[in-house]
């Protein structure tokens, strides 16, 4: 796989490459990011705060090039450097960094398969503290256009039939059936939109399911030829399904990053549909 890394490569490798947590906090839940374990030698990537549009609106907006070539300097990024990055559920927020290092045109980068969850099962080496950085980075960001997109850009496409958005979001959440974890969200979601839960792509471990299962399922949704766009509830686990597109060779792949907590939100008085699709 392509933009997949195991365990066991991650620890044979382990000296020659950037290790990075990426790990979140589910949406509705308080306190603040506390793993129970570190995998040895990684450092913070921290989606939610030094790697977030300061004031914005959104807990998860992306940052500016300049800000995030900063802070990839500041953990000691260089150009021709290779990048593992993982979370804490086994496959949640970590595609989510790789997203972003893809958008800003670094490519060497790849998300870890199973994560912490399977790190640990296999027993791995552990730290209690974050690394950091001993020298400062090279990085340079080259963004790419379109790898983000706003709620404009989807409203835009919606009743394109060449565009076709995935939300992955529980299938109840999706058909209104269940509420959102976020106060003051209406339910539902974005007219012609295709439901895919992320759960869904992860077998019993907590790794990505067979490739070619996974593109047979995208195929029989009826992806080819089209524009591919991505939502969730904020942004994060939209970024796991482009991935997985990415990995079964479509191209023309955008991530909607306001997701649900903007379009779901009625200040913005955004179309809606409820029910089964």
């Amino acid at each position: 796989m392509k933009n997949i890394k195991s365990c066991e490569w991650l620890q044979e490798n382990i000296e020659h490459v950037h290790v990075f947590d990426a790990g979140i906090v589910n949406a509705g839940e308080k306190g603040e990011y506390c793993p129970q374990a570190i995998i040895f030698g990684a450092k913070r990537f921290d989606i939610k705060g030094a790697l977030c549009a300061p004031d914005a609106a959104l807990s998860s907006t992306m940052c500016s090039a300049q800000q995030f070539q900063a802070e990839m300097r500041q953990l000691g990024v260089n150009n021709t450097d290779t990048v593992i990055v993982y979370d804490d559920k086994g496959l949640f927020s970590a595609a989510r960094a790789w997203w972003m290092l893809k958008s800003m045109g670094f490519d060497e980068v790849y998300v870890l398969d199973g994560g912490l969850v399977r790190w640990l099962e296999l027993g791995l080496p552990t730290q209690v503290e974050y690394s950091q950085a001993r020298t400062i980075g090279d990085f340079v960001a080259h963004p790419k256009a379109g790898c983000f997109i706003d709620k404009q850009a989807v409203l835009n496409a919606i009743d394109d039939p060449n565009t076709l958005l995935f939300d992955a979001r529980s299938y109840k959440r999706f058909t209104g059936e269940e509420p959102e974890p976020r106060a003051g969200m209406i339910s539902g979601h974005i007219p012609n939109s295709k439901s895919m839960h992320y759960a869904s792509v992860l077998d019993g471990n907590k790794c990505l399911k067979a490739i070619s299962e996974l593109h047979e399922r995208l195929k029989a949704l009826g992806v080819e030829g089209k524009s591919l766009q991505f939502s969730c509830g904020s942004g994060i686990t939209a970024c796991i399904l482009a991935m997985i597109a990415d990995e079964c060779g479509y191209q023309d792949l955008a991530v909607y990053d306001g997701s649900w907590s903007e379009w779901g939100n009625a200040e913005n008085n955004l179309p809606i549909e409820t029910g089964e699709v």
